[in-house]
């Protein structure tokens, strides 16, 4: 009887290490599975804040080229007839400026038109004709008519201007 016992005991040993390996193994796919879920919903939740548009910082990018922007992706075509621009003097000047923001979602292109006159894509909803009338006044105030520096200057002062009407922390 002895005989028969230690002969079963490799066996028995055996089958333990393979359940408790089992149990290993599926106790790490099931953490697995959690974990990937998990990243899926954090990659989601990311995927869905970079489609809104962060008003508070934007970025103003300058182009010497005209950037026209698809007509599928224009929600708005807002002329600023009383908004003049000056050309630089020294280098060439810039005919778009794109405002976005740190996730390159663009709110707006700004762009000079063969007879000088401006135009903004608007290319997300916001109503920004109810801002021309800042956006106006502002560039008055900065000289944007007659500021010829390259980059601060001209278009790039309008930008700003239009940067500092969408800025929601802005007083009325």
């Amino acid at each position: 009887m002895l005989q028969h016992c230690t002969r079963l005991a490799p066996a028995k040993t055996a089958v333990m290490w393979v359940l408790s390996v089992g149990c290993l193994v599926l106790t790490l796919l099931m953490s697995h599975a959690l974990v990937a879920q998990r990243a899926e919903d954090v990659a989601l939740a990311q995927a869905a804040d970079r489609d809104l548009l962060d008003l508070t910082s934007l970025n103003v990018r300058l182009s010497q080229r005209a950037i026209h922007p698809p007509k599928h992706l224009v929600k708005a075509v807002v002329e600023l007839p009383h908004v003049q621009a000056a050309r630089a003097k020294i280098a060439p000047s810039p005919k778009s400026a794109v405002l976005e923001d740190d996730n390159h979602n663009r709110a707006l292109i700004l762009s000079v038109l063969d007879n000088g006159r401006l135009h903004a894509y608007v290319l997300d909803d916001l109503d920004f004709a109810q801002h021309v009338p800042f956006v106006t006044a502002c560039a008055e105030n900065r000289g944007c008519a007659f500021d010829r520096r390259p980059v601060t200057g001209g278009l790039g002062c309008v930008a700003i201007c239009i940067q500092q009407s969408l800025d929601p922390g802005r007083e009325p």
